[in-house]
């Protein structure tokens, strides 16, 4: 990030110019509209990566946004707007258009009743932190920022716009959103906003579960995500997210394996695997993770919690594969933090070094038995049952000892083996 942080209208210009018409017709029509959030605050940091996305604010209400916006846009989207968002393509942004919002929160639910406001003010204070409530103007290309969004950034400093106990306690996730903002922009936590998080940690738990668990997986691709996850330490927030109080010593531990990796699915492993391979389930399945991910990262962990055990051999690295159900995926996840386990290190470079050799000669991951059920009743002169079963299983384990069989090696084998019958 650039050492001096100032508002120049030119860094805004390419945002300006593909709106500026849009934002002509609003006026044309006596309402504002402002660029606001994400895009200014980005732009203002020389960050461009989501200039494509933009937000913006205004006084119509999205009945009016609708057709002011469709002689500018390719298309259209009106998903949000009994929240007042109309989304449309206009050129080559995907913009979001809302109602300036004056909300009441609920004090049993994060979720607002949507009103609409009558000035910007109101509508940048009920945003998140003051570095996203800043706004630049479509007509004059005037930067508002009531309150103190700049001074912030270049101060590196995260703070509300209101009193954070009110911002808070109104939307507890925006607890889960300071812990990823810390890291993401090198920020510090102002102090009333860290007495806040610890006085109302508890607020977390009517939060929806998929909510907290897609804010942890964002904390978790940021660059340096140890930073918010000590933030969410500190005050009190993560046993809310994981669902019980971890020891001390796991945290630690836990900590140390995420600041490790750069990989998301390896930071998930790692922030669970101190916890061992059933809490992992159980905090995966609280918080409502998909399929794919819950699996994924318990099998890893489980792997790793037996690779101390394993042989380092040959057939300890195909039995790695087979246990991993044929995922290189998990086996190059389990490899790469069983290296950053004490009592698992040795074994996991072994077994690296094992898997590399076996990748020369044969495939590690089989497209299935060397023989199928059908064909061992075949040859052998069986009918159905269980010995068809065991002969299967008994060739899998053998391909696991000795690598890949043909058809011929693996009638030999069920011959020597000889749970089946000669044909």
């Amino acid at each position: 990030m650039p050492g001096e942080i100032v508002y120049r209208p030119a860094d805004f210009q390419p945002t300006i110019d593909g709106m500026r018409a849009v934002g002509r017709a609003f006026e044309t029509a006596g309402h504002e509209l402002f660029l606001v959030g994400g895009i200014v605050r980005d732009t203002l940091l020389g960050v461009h990566g989501d200039a494509a996305d933009i937000d913006a604010t205004t006084s119509a209400h999205p009945g009016t946004i609708k057709e002011l916006l469709r002689p500018f846009a390719s298309a259209l989207w009106t998903q949000g707007e009994r929240f007042g968002t109309i989304g449309a393509r206009i050129g080559p942004f995907d913009v979001e258009v809302t109602t300036y919002r004056a909300e009441d929160y609920d004090p049993d639910s994060r979720k607002p009743e949507v009103a609409f406001g009558h000035d910007l003010r109101t509508d940048l204070a009920r945003r998140d932190f003051t570095i996203n409530a800043m706004a630049v103007s479509l007509v004059d290309e005037q930067l508002h920022d009531p309150f103190g969004g700049l001074d912030d950034l270049v101060a590196r400093r995260l703070r509300t716009p209101l009193d954070p106990r009110v911002s808070f306690s109104d939307d507890p996730l925006r607890m889960l959103r300071a812990a990823r903002f810390l890291p993401r922009f090198g920020l510090t936590a102002d102090a009333d906003l860290l007495e806040a998080a610890r006085s109302l940690a508890a607020r977390l738990d009517i939060v929806s579960r998929e909510r907290v668990h897609d804010e942890l997986e964002r904390l978790l691709h940021v660059a340096e995500p140890r930073r918010g996850l000590e933030f969410l330490d500190d005050v009190g927030l993560l046993p809310r997210v994981l669902g019980f109080e971890p020891a001390p010593s796991t945290i630690s531990a836990s900590f140390r394996l995420v600041d490790a990796c750069t990989v998301r699915s390896r930071r998930r492993i790692g922030l669970l695997l101190p916890h061992g391979a059933d809490t992992a389930e159980g905090v995966l399945r609280r918080l409502r993770a998909s399929t794919d991910d819950r699996r994924h990262t318990v099998r890893s962990i489980a792997l790793i919690e037996s690779l101390g055990d394993r042989e380092v051999s040959a057939a300890g690295a195909r039995r790695l594969v087979a246990d991993a159900r044929n995922d290189l995926a998990v086996v190059d996840d389990v490899l790469a933090i069983g290296r950053l386990c004490d009592n698992t290190a040795v074994v996991a470079t072994a077994l690296r070094s094992a898997l590399d050799e076996l990748a020369v000669d044969e495939p590690l991951v089989p497209t299935g038995p060397p023989l199928d059920g059908e064909t061992i009743m075949s040859t052998f002169g069986i009918e159905p049952g269980p010995s068809v079963g065991k002969a299967v299983a008994f060739l899998e384990q053998r391909r696991i000892e000795l690598g890949p069989l043909t058809p011929e090696q693996a009638v030999d084998e069920l011959r020597r083996w000889g749970g089946v019958g000669p044909a």
